[in-house]
């Protein structure tokens, strides 16, 4: 495994705009990132090991030093046009795109990569409340390479890309801090265009653990989900989403 490069990953990222830290093992990218003074406008925090990595909800994220991305961006700036989390999802499936097979990355809603109907990366957004100033932690984990006994993930083993991390962190880093300097208009239509279930049957999981049956037919500009069920359009801004053969 090729341990990740501070100097290139650097080389094509803004100058004096982000703070890199490399680390070998943490708990949490996102957890060094809540308690890191942001000396520029955007702090990154990389591990090759996570031993407490999370996903939404608190899930745990499995975290192995296999050569996976785990990654925290965390800056004072602020974004308030659309859901970050959509918008840092199309960013992913764009970038990986260009490193895999033509249509092989899809995004599942709210927040998942998806490769070969399995997910192979997630997005964990967390804010940071102190002297009345907001610090956002854009939280990244990709799977390049996942162990036997988690393989009801995804990775992307099949793409010969395990010598690519430092490209692949600095081309998802350029366009998240693009998000912030210049409105994506298009975000809507971006994101529609990686989703795997538009206009199929999925069942949405409601965070009190009940569930619903229904048509996935689009977000709206809140990135909340519009389904069609037998009473008609619903609008669900949280939960999860299931669909049959997708992990």
């Amino acid at each position: 495994m090729k341990q990740l490069n501070k100097n290139i990953i650097l080389a094509n990222l803004p100058k004096n705009r982000v703070n890199l830290t490399i680390f070998d093992e943490i708990a949490s990218t996102n957890e060094v990132s809540k308690n890191t003074l942001i000396k520029d406008e955007f702090n990154l925090v990389l591990a090759e090991k996570q031993t407490a990595g999370k996903g939404r909800h608190g899930k745990k994220w499995h975290s192995p030093k296999s050569g996976n991305i785990y990654m925290s961006l965390s800056t004072k700036k602020e974004l308030n046009y659309a859901p970050l989390s959509l918008l840092v999802g199309i960013i992913c499936a764009n970038v990986l795109s260009e490193y895999t097979d033509k249509g092989a990355v899809g995004l599942k809603w709210p927040n998942d990569i998806v490769v070969k109907n399995k997910k192979i990366g997630g997005i964990l957004i967390e804010k940071e409340v102190s002297n009345n100033e907001t610090n956002t932690i854009v939280g990244i984990g990709i799977n390049f390479l996942i162990d036997s006994k988690e393989k009801w993930w995804g990775d992307l083993s099949d793409f010969n890309v395990n010598n690519k991390r430092d490209q692949i962190i600095t081309m998802i880093t350029s366009n998240i801090i693009n998000l912030f300097d210049k409105k994506n208009e298009d975000w809507i239509n971006e994101w529609l265009s990686y989703c795997i279930h538009i206009d199929k049957k999925v069942k949405i999981i409601k965070t009190n653990n009940t569930s619903e049956d229904a048509i996935f037919k689009s977000i709206d500009q809140d990135g909340c989900a519009l389904l069609e069920t037998e009473t008609g359009i619903k609008i669900f801004n949280s939960g999860e989403i299931s669909i049959k053969g997708v992990y």
